[in-house]
């Protein structure tokens, strides 16, 4: 087995907003910068499985829309994680319990279409041991020296989509508050 990292950065510099939140590479960091689309992305992302790399969470730094991202103006939404990312198992690069994966462009998770966008990325990328995929429904902004250029979010919604291991079976979050249904079990707002 290889390297195990507390954090896969992955970044869409093709734009200089997006490369200027880049998050860069440390000890505990493994920064991976995109500057051709998602099929680079994807070959890139294999490379990391043949080496054996692991990662306990990920941030994916890159412009966002409701439901999807980009990369090199290139659309990664729901279909294309399904498409392209449920059937190669990804899931190899995060094999820990409680991993994040943390989606930082504008409204990513904003609508239906982003909680569907959530479910789909935590399905494929973290059903083999569990964990929640993350976004927000707002702009996000960079703060300047405050935030070392790293995009946050001033207003809006985070939400959350947790798979548990080994399955589809989610759990839907809002401002980190579990969603219940009228029965008083986990909901789905979609």
């Amino acid at each position: 087995m290889g390297k195990v990292y507390s954090l896969l950065a992955i970044n869409d510099t093709s734009s200089p907003q997006t490369r200027m939140f880049a998050r860069p590479g440390s000890d505990d960091t493994f920064a991976l910068d995109i500057d051709y689309g998602p099929d680079e992305l994807r070959g890139r992302l294999k490379g990391l499985i043949g080496s054996g790399l692991t990662f306990r969470n990920c941030i994916f730094t890159t412009h966002g829309n409701k439901g999807m991202i980009f990369f090199a103006h290139q659309v990664i939404d729901r279909e294309y994680m399904y498409r392209e990312f449920y059937t190669y198992d990804y899931t190899r690069l995060f094999p820990f319990a409680d991993t994040k994966v943390y989606f930082g462009g504008c409204n990513v998770a904003e609508s239906e279409a982003g909680w569907r966008f959530l479910a789909a990325a935590a399905r494929s990328l973290l059903r083999r041991a569990g964990g929640t995929a993350i976004g927000w429904t707002s702009a996000g902004f960079d703060a300047g020296w405050l935030t070392s250029h790293h995009q946050i979010h001033f207003w809006g919604d985070t939400r959350q989509v947790m798979v548990l291991p080994g399955g589809d079976y989610l759990r839907f979050y809002e401002n980190w508050n579990m969603i219940i249904d009228s029965n008083g079990d986990p909901g789905s707002p979609v």
